[in-house]
């Protein structure tokens, strides 16, 4: 989770937009964890694979209603779901499909008795990266989250446009343009808040922590990846902040 307060030396300097302190999720070796939503109906199921996968240092979120999940993918950014697909409320089908509309990328695996031929084919047509059966092997379950977790990933922006997180490359068509740390954290903000308004304010608690910037410097940044992106893509919204558009 992550944990925002406002700095009280942030407020003490005028000129200056509001700081927020922001704690997140990090291992004891100071790297950022994976962090995993976990959808399971079964109760002992659900604490089980939580114990395991903090076990193994990866951050959980878990529960056993759709609703929930949704308002948790809204939240908080996420590097894979576990889906089981009869769950309270919308099924996991249901509910990656209603993710991927929205433009969520995140890699999915469904965990599922569901073992019908049919049922594999309509968890993959619904956006799944992987599909495993219940009762499933938690090695062979440990080796699937490392290989998505791990894969390199491309979002696309427009049909031309794309970025890569791990070279912090915006390519289209032939370009390329390769963006300063804090431009590139600040793009990967809005591709995982797709289609959402969200202030600067948020912006700053996510990307900047305990620092504070002018407003001059933060729309700088702003206009930056506007140029990269396109300014269809990326659009202020006058006295609320600024939102990316999925095109």
């Amino acid at each position: 989770m992550i944990d925002c307060s406002i700095s009280k030396e942030c407020l003490m300097n005028v000129g200056y937009t509001l700081c927020y302190t922001c704690t997140n999720d990090v291992t004891h070796a100071g790297e950022k964890m994976h962090k995993i939503l976990l959808l399971e109906d079964d109760k002992y199921l659900r604490t089980t694979l939580t114990e395991e996968l903090e076990e193994a240092s990866y951050s959980v979120i878990a529960t056993d209603k759709s609703e929930e999940a949704i308002e948790y993918t809204y939240a908080e950014k996420f590097d894979l779901y576990l889906f089981d697909i009869n769950v309270i409320g919308m099924n996991g089908f249901e509910l990656l499909a209603l993710l991927r509309d929205a433009g969520d990328e995140t890699p999915t695996i469904f965990l599922t008795s569901k073992n019908k031929t049919s049922d594999v084919i309509t968890g993959f047509d619904r956006g799944a990266d992987d599909y495993m059966k219940k009762p499933f092997d938690m090695d062979e379950l440990f080796v699937r989250i490392r290989r998505l977790v791990s894969v390199k990933k491309q979002y696309k922006i427009t049909e031309t446009i794309y970025y890569l997180p791990e070279t912090y490359e915006v390519i289209n068509g032939d370009t390329r343009i390769i963006l300063h740390a804090k431009d590139a954290q600040i793009l990967e903000f809005f591709l995982t808040h797709p289609n959402q308004i969200v202030s600067k304010e948020q912006i700053l608690c996510e990307v900047y922590e305990d620092t504070y910037i002018t407003d001059t410097t933060f729309r700088g940044y702003i206009n930056k990846l506007k140029m990269a992106i396109g300014k269809e893509a990326l659009r202020n919204i006058r006295g609320q902040g600024y939102i990316f558009e999925t095109l």
